[in-house]
């Protein structure tokens, strides 16, 4: 069994600490969108780019290029990641299907 040490465990902790407190602060400032600025919408704008432009590099480490194992998780594929990404892009309730429905 491969334990951790509680110096790791700790750091593993802070860094995603870190990644929810940044998607928070995004999620924050989305939610005062009826009060952005031309250059707020400006900015949401190129956030989604950035935005998916992650989602495709988390894609990516979890393709299957050998022979349907995931290239990251070495199980079959598709792996827990991909189907929770997959899931997630693909809610039709969500905003990101309707957005993308419309210039379909």
């Amino acid at each position: 069994m491969n334990t951790l040490s509680p110096v790791v465990s700790d750091a593993f902790k802070l860094l995603r600490q870190d990644l929810y407190l940044h998607l928070d602060n995004a999620e924050f400032l989305a939610a005062g969108y009826d009060t952005w600025s031309e250059a707020d919408a400006e900015s949401a704008r190129a956030l989604i780019q950035d935005l998916v432009t992650v989602v495709r590099g988390v894609v990516a480490l979890h393709d299957a290029p050998r022979g349907g194992r995931c290239r990251t998780c070495d199980g079959t594929w598709p792996c827990q990641a991909f189907e929770t990404i997959h899931k997630l892009l693909k809610d039709p309730d969500k905003q990101f299907v309707k957005i993308v429905n419309q210039r379909s």
